[in-house]
């Protein structure tokens, strides 16, 4: 069961695994990234992020929801991890079903605009977000369970 589905340009770091997973207490973590899953030593630096306090999955946009919708982690808490806005759409489109999406941590670089002290956006990040406002997709900004929440939906649009 996926109990957070996260867009974090970090993917897996003390925030997630510390801040989310002492509340949280999932089984397992799996991050969803295409160029990740492709690079043993990028795929190698993540899985060792956790130190095996949970199960850790790295997994192409394709194989997380193949394997979401297959069943496979039907007995698991699951933290569902993705680079992106434009993740979420494409995770969508495959066939996996979204109604909510944390928007943990969409960091500053050059040609992104400030939302939040924790979320930056350029225009791609706005239309990918735009698209999952269109579909349905409660955007809940938040950094850590303790923090309060921010509903960016009128945000974005």
């Amino acid at each position: 069961m996926i109990d957070l589905l996260r867009i974090d340009d970090r993917l897996i770091h003390a925030q997630v695994v510390i801040g989310w997973g002492r509340v949280l207490h999932p089984d397992r973590i799996i991050a969803a990234d295409d160029e990740v899953a492709s690079d043993e030593w990028l795929r190698n630096q993540y899985l060792t992020a956790t130190q095996h306090e949970f199960k850790v999955s790295i997994l192409s946009l394709q194989d997380a929801v193949d394997q979401i919708a297959g069943g496979v982690f039907d007995s698991e808490k699951v933290i569902l991890l993705v680079k992106g806005p434009k993740d979420v759409v494409r995770l969508m489109d495959l066939g996996l079903p979204v109604e909510e999406v944390n928007v943990g941590g969409l960091h500053y670089s050059e040609g992104k605009e400030r939302i939040l002290d924790f979320v930056y956006l350029n225009e791609a990040d706005r239309t990918a977000l735009r698209e999952l406002v269109k579909r349905g997709v409660t955007l809940e900004a938040r950094a850590l369970p303790e923090n309060d929440s921010v509903i960016l939906n009128s945000r974005v649009v």
